[in-house]
């Protein structure tokens, strides 16, 4: 057993000061207040922090590991449509497995070092469910299909009905409204426990299923889209399909308005941000503020290396106090560990019989939660790793 004392412990749901946490084997068995918990277990082993805050690790809710040799290779706000064309030429062909293992290595190293130790990473290939499985365990993959064509829908999901995957880490999932074909989208969301879908990232799926845009241009003018799309909007054909799945999981949600948060806050799901790859795409960003006031859970991703500059976790969440300076540390960091839990359907957090890795950052006494969002530089943060 050991017993981690610090000025402050961020729970997961709030700062508490002057306490401790018993763990053993990566589980909690206790929290307390450290004077009476170094008495009650005088056998465990101490470890004291001083100058920070202690941290249950931080929950990477949106993250596409396999994709880290994109990196720096999309252009950088020219609009969601030409983001979509080039990493459609860039994967067009196909990619040495050694590469993508390299990615899925090399980006869970970087997330470590900002405190990250569980994500929700969105996969095409499987190949990062053995490295998570040994490295972030307790972490989910979501297995992303995708055909708008319907024969090549089919074509997936008989693939899909032959293959074995360990339904205790993998979900199978939909990428999003515009790449989907009804049929595959009915099929993915009738085995799945958890979806993990891109909703509402770019403004063209407003108009998708009206048959215009730019997004709805692109894609038919590729061929890729079948006749008889026939649906009222988004949320109708997410009916339709039988994918109003309780705690489905809404990433981005760039354009989405109050009705679509509260509609989500409905079905007990959540909204994931990811903000500096909204940024890197179209500068365009969510409305913070509606969705905390929706009351909505809220999570928070780094999305891929082929849509931000880094996967730094603590980067992802000064982002957001810089961009929406009214949010208090408290509840950026709230989303950054139990909203991320409550999404993947983790018990995550320094409560008793929850998982977790402390990660200590040090910051000042004074309002520490603020002053760990405030740093500023290209330094990457001091995070220290019991």
């Amino acid at each position: 057993m050991k017993l981690y004392l610090s000025d402050y412990v961020f729970t997961g749901n709030e700062l508490l000061q002057d306490v401790a946490v018993l763990m053993k084997n990566g589980v909690v068995l206790d929290v307390g207040g450290f004077k009476q918990m170094r008495k009650s277990y005088s056998e465990a082993e101490s470890i004291d922090f001083s100058g920070g805050v202690l941290f249950p690790g931080f929950v990477n809710a949106h993250t596409h590991l396999e994709l880290g040799y994109l990196k720096g290779k999309l252009p950088k706000k020219k609009g969601f449509v030409e983001w979509l064309k080039a990493i459609m030429y860039l994967k067009k062909d196909e990619v040495d497995n050694g590469i993508i293992i390299n990615s899925v290595e090399t980006g869970i190293e970087e997330l470590k070092k900002s405190g990250v130790f569980v994500v929700g990473d969105i996969s095409n290939t499987l190949l990062s469910v053995d490295i998570l499985k040994k490295e972030m365990p307790g972490s989910v993959v979501f297995y992303e299909n995708y055909s708008l064509k319907e024969e090549k829908a089919c074509e997936v999901k008989n693939r899909l009905d032959g293959l074995k995957i360990d339904s205790k880490m993998v979900s199978l999932t939909p990428h999003s409204i515009y790449s989907s074909h009804p049929c595959l989208m009915e099929y993915l969301c009738s085995k799945s426990p958890l979806i993990s879908i891109h909703f509402l990232e770019s403004l063209g799926e407003l108009d998708f299923f009206q048959g215009r845009g730019e997004l709805f241009d692109f894609l038919n003018g590729l061929g890729l889209i079948d006749e008889g799309l026939d649906f009222k909007n988004h949320w109708d054909f997410m009916e339709k399909c039988g994918c109003l799945k309780k705690g489905t999981v809404f990433v981005h949600c760039v354009y989405g308005e109050k009705s679509d948060f509260e509609k989500i806050k409905e079905l007990n799901g959540t909204v994931c941000l990811c903000v500096r790859s909204n940024d890197y795409i179209t500068g365009e960003l969510p409305n913070v503020y509606s969705v905390c006031k929706s009351g909505v859970n809220v999570a928070i991703g780094t999305d891929s290396l082929s849509s931000n500059i880094d996967l730094n976790f603590l980067s992802e969440l000064r982002f957001i106090k810089g961009k929406f300076s009214l949010l208090d540390a408290d509840t950026i960091f709230r989303w950054a560990i139990v909203g991320g839990a409550n999404a993947l359907k983790l018990k995550w957090g320094f409560f008793k019989g929850f998982k977790a890795h402390p990660v200590f950052i040090p910051s000042s006494f004074y309002n520490p939660l603020e002053n760990i969002l405030e740093r500023r530089g290209d330094k990457p943060p001091e995070v220290i790793i019991s």
